[in-house]
């Protein structure tokens, strides 16, 4: 009788541990789990670099705005086209410390700005526009994202002469 209780005891054991499939689909889920977090990570990344390009020309738009207001008597001469090049032009030089300031001085050091700071390729334009009693000033900056989104910003400055 012994004997019988021992194998009735030995057929009822209850199993304990992990067999092997449960370890595999444990795997799986925390797999899946750690590459969403990295693609959430690298997705977090490009939008803090989007958020960052942007706030970089929007402070460069708002510089060659107010350096517009401080020369409001040869503001005109301050429209034009601009592309960032690859290297910078050697003749141009600015010089911060111009008394009264000139536009063309202004330029140089505005560009001289988005070129240490801007990717090559980026377009500033500063274009005029006529309205009634005014002159309004449009500065346009263009440039592609990493994702080769082609992005725009327009800041308008109004001259009421």
């Amino acid at each position: 009788m012994q004997l019988v209780h021992k194998v009735n005891k030995m057929k009822y054991k209850k199993m304990t541990g992990f067999s092997l499939i449960e370890v595999l689909i444990t795997l799986l889920i925390v797999a899946v789990g750690i590459l969403s977090i990295a693609a959430l990570q690298f997705r977090g990344l490009q939008y803090s670099n989007d958020a960052h390009m942007r706030s970089n020309y929007n402070i460069f738009a708002y510089d060659i705005m107010d350096r517009m207001r401080n020369n409001m008597a040869n503001i005109a001469n301050y429209t034009g086209d601009y592309e960032v090049p690859t290297t910078w032009p050697s003749g141009d030089v600015c010089n911060e410390n111009t008394s009264p300031p000139t536009a063309a001085n202004d330029l140089i050091c505005w560009r001289q700005q988005l070129f240490n700071h801007l990717p090559p390729g980026s377009n500033a334009n500063i274009t005029t526009a006529a309205g009634v009693g005014y002159t309004q000033y449009i500065i346009t900056m263009d440039w592609r994202s990493r994702d080769d989104t082609l992005n725009t910003i327009r800041h308008m400055l109004a001259d009421p002469t």
